[in-house]
């Protein structure tokens, strides 16, 4: 099937693109494997214009019932494999086939594994990625929390009414995330913050019941009931293949006016190009910027 627009990603960036797609009466698909991306993995959020507080996964249910009011097509649940362009034409391989004048690429970024032993042993029996969203399962228990970024803190804040206790574990001398999490992190009596740890082993039977940490050359064990990886993410590209060009980070690299890359016609937005700032707002935006740079250019 033939389309003006394919836009891959169903995170903010590509459904904003998507709704203003809808309006210039481009007609457009959008392929996804899931409509949650980062935002609906972030936890509570206190900085979208609008909400005052609003929890990450309903704010992403939001924006995907706004696409499927849209006269849109949307292949959900699947995976976009390659993306080659011959004579004009994108052509984008999954589950499906599909063929386009232009391409937006917004597929967001992955949360990063830190690759120690036992991490994958413990996937979802106590290793987790990302937030939880049912924080009662965790009621009196004791959570690491590998990453002292923002995302670390605000699960640290999701949890603390919960848990017994937290441990906020970060491998560099210097906390990362916002002041004002950090200090509400500090005024918590159960959550730890512990500077220049390094997690070294998981450990456990059926789930998970402790880490080894190093601090300073010496070995120290924590009991846990549950691992919270929060060491960052790498962005979803490698299916763009030569199409695109890629920084150390292996984020696509855009045109900053025009969110175009390398080739004529592939746009990308949101975090997973190489734009300095990921936060909502600014993926809402590029996907607006990306929009109008391909309506301009069909």
């Amino acid at each position: 099937m033939k389309y003006q627009l394919i836009i891959i990603g169903g995170g903010v960036a590509g459904i904003t693109a998507a709704v203003y797609a809808s309006r210039k009466k481009i007609k457009t698909a959008v392929i996804t494997s899931n409509f949650l991306g980062q935002t609906g993995r972030a936890g509570l959020i206190e900085n979208y214009p609008g909400e005052i507080a609003i929890d990450g996964e309903e704010l992403a249910k939001r924006f995907e019932n706004h696409l499927k009011s849209l006269p849109i097509d949307i292949f959900e649940n699947q995976e976009v494999n390659s993306v080659v362009k011959k004579d004009d034409v994108f052509k984008i391989t999954g589950k499906d086939q599909l063929f386009s004048d232009t391409v937006i690429v917004a597929t967001g970024r992955n949360p990063r594994p830190i690759r120690v032993k036992g991490e994958d042993d413990f996937l979802g029996k106590g290793v987790f990625y990302s937030a939880p969203k049912d924080t009662s399962s965790f009621k009196n228990k004791t959570v690491a929390i590998i990453g002292g970024g923002d995302v670390g803190f605000k699960t640290a804040l999701q949890l603390k009414d919960e848990c017994q206790k937290i441990y906020i574990l970060e491998i560099s001398p210097h906390i990362r995330a916002e002041e004002v999490s950090v200090d509400k992190a500090k005024e918590t009596e159960n959550i730890e913050i512990i500077n220049e740890v390094r997690l070294k082993e998981i450990k456990g039977e059926e789930n998970v019941s402790s880490i080894v940490c190093v601090k300073y050359n010496k070995e120290e064990v924590f009991s846990v009931d549950a691992i919270f990886i929060e060491v960052g993410s790498d962005p979803a590209s490698s299916f763009v293949g030569n199409l695109v060009d890629f920084n150390e980070k292996g984020e696509i690299i855009v045109d900053s006016y025009t969110g175009e890359t390398k080739t004529k016609g592939l746009f990308a937005a949101g975090d997973v190009t190489n734009s300095r700032d990921k936060q909502i707002t600014v993926a809402c935006g590029e996907g607006v910027r990306a929009l109008i740079s391909v309506y301009n250019y069909l």
